[in-house]
Formats: structure tokens, C-alpha cells, sequence
């Protein structure tokens, strides 16, 4: 008896673990696709933007244009649903800074289109970033991350030179977060483990900041402390009493934060480097 149900443990198991593999995209990425011909309600200046990569693949983005006078742009890496059509809250919490903000939809999402896998999110991460830096001095170009693209923002900032970083409910990695959820599932199994961990170890970015609130249940406050000892005294990891992690970014207490260390006053790292 003992050896029939330990055999259907074991079976149950590896059924779940095989689930867990083959549906792992359908887990991890809530995708919202749109016809190409789709147009997207703003109420704000936008401008749409493509970029086609070597693979064939097609992407989508979108530039929220900032008041005048602009000082440079945002990149903003957005979370695992949705598409761009919804970014247009957190970019108005840049464009009166004098930030233009491009969002763009990863393979899948919106109007992207490409085979998905970890390597090319990852490769397209940057190649937004370089979009965005052919298009401004690389000194007025930051990076924006939230939830999910806080893990691709941690992996530009590891291979590019970014000046400075804010992170809305950043995880260890997803690996990390998807072993809180799934304990039973070998971590080698993870196909997107995304290690922010290990990219902003080698991180050259000068300035970081991490908002993380309380109350978050999607991503466990606890995951997003463990890249604090990754931070050099100039950085700040922020916890917001309170907030839970769909509210997070657009809490009174983290824009008023926001606006003191991105305001119209501020100097990027990149800039005060190329000052001195």
C-alpha cells in the first residue's frame, strides 16, 4: 500500500513538474496581443516606434512624449501583463519631469511579434536601450523597471553603462520567486531564471533605487531585500509602508521621492562624471 502511494506521489509529481516546464511561458507571461492594426488610446503626445532584430522577430513600442523642455529619456521596462496600452500611467510620472518615456511590448504582447524565449527578451532589452541611446546623449538616457522588467532592467544595466536606475518591486531573481510559489519544482527546470541578482552584482550603473512595498503579494518584499547588500552607498532601496504591488509606484510618498531625486534639479550620474 505504502509503495502504490509513494508510486502516485511520484507520478503526481513529475506531472506537475512537467506541467510547470511546458507551460511555463503561460505562468510567467500573462500575454495581451493586438492586431497590428490596432490603435492605442492615449490621452497624451505619443509617438509609435518599431524595431525589427536579427532573428526576424518584430517590436513595438511607444514614445510618451515629455513636457517641454525635454531633458532626455526614459526607458521603461514594464511588468508580465498587458501590453502598452497601459503604460501610459507610469508615464506620466516621468513626462512632467521633462522625460520622453519609451515603453515597448516584449515578443508576444501588443503588437510584438518573435519566438520568446530568455537570450532574446534579454537581447531586446538592450537593443531598446541602444534605440534609445542613438536617439539622446547617452547621459540623458535612464532606465525604469517594474516588476518583471525590473529583472531586464538589472540585466541592461549589467551590460550597458546606465547612468541611473529606479526598480518598482524587483525580485532576486525570477527563479527566486518562482521557488516561493513551486517548492516542489527542481530549480533547473526554470527556463527564464533572469538573475537580477547576479546582473546588478556587475552592474555599472551609478545610481540605483528600489521601491518595495509591504504589502506586496506578487513579488515578496523578502525577495526584493535580497539584492540589497548589491547596492553601493549612493543607491537606496526604499520600503513603502503599505503599499502592495499594484499601487506601488503611484503612491503619493514615491512620487514626492521621485520628483526630489529626478526632478528638474537633478543631475544624471552619467552627466556629473562627464562634468567632472
Amino acid at each position: 500500500m505504502l509503495k502504490r502511494l509513494f508510486a502516485v506521489a511520484i507520478f503526481l509529481w513529475l506531472a506537475a513538474c512537467g506541467w510547470l516546464y511546458g507551460w511555463q511561458e503561460n505562468v510567467l507571461f500573462h500575454f495581451l496581443p493586438v492586431d497590428e492594426s490596432h490603435a492605442f488610446a492615449f490621452d497624451m503626445p505619443t509617438r509609435e516606434v518599431w524595431l525589427d532584430r536579427p532573428d526576424g522577430a518584430r517590436l513595438n513600442g511607444v514614445v510618451f512624449l515629455a513636457d517641454e523642455p525635454r531633458r532626455g529619456a526614459i526607458v521603461y521596462y514594464k511588468g508580465n501583463a498587458g501590453n502598452v496600452g497601459h503604460s501610459e500611467s507610469m508615464a506620466r510620472i516621468f513626462t512632467p519631469l521633462g522625460f520622453d518615456v519609451v515603453s515597448m511590448d516584449y515578443r508576444g504582447f501588443g503588437k510584438s511579434r518573435g519566438e520568446m524565449s530568455e537570450d532574446a527578451l534579454i537581447d531586446d532589452a538592450v537593443a531598446w536601450y541602444d534605440w534609445t541611446k542613438a536617439r539622446y546623449a547617452e547621459e540623458d538616457v535612464r532606465i525604469v523597471g517594474y516588476s518583471l522588467g525590473t529583472s531586464l532592467s538589472a540585466q541592461v544595466a549589467e551590460r550597458r553603462l546606465v547612468g541611473d536606475v529606479i526598480l518598482f518591486a524587483p525580485m532576486k531573481s525570477v527563479l527566486d520567486v518562482g521557488q516561493r510559489r513551486y517548492p516542489f519544482v527542481p530549480s533547473f527546470l526554470a527556463r527564464y531564471p533572469l538573475r537580477s541578482d547576479l546582473a546588478l552584482a556587475d552592474a555599472g550603473a551609478s545610481r540605483i533605487v528600489i521601491y518595495h512595498g509591504t504589502e506586496d503579494e506578487v513579488i515578496p518584499l523578502a525577495s526584493g531585500i535580497e539584492l540589497k547588500p548589491l547596492l553601493g552607498p549612493d543607491d537606496a532601496f526604499e520600503v513603502i509602508e503599505g503599499a502592495d504591488h499594484v499601487d506601488l509606484p503611484w503612491r503619493p510618498e514615491v512620487t514626492a521621492d521621485i520628483r526630489r531625486r529626478w526632478g528638474r534639479g537633478f543631475q544624471s550620474a552619467n552627466s556629473a562624471e562627464a562634468a567632472s
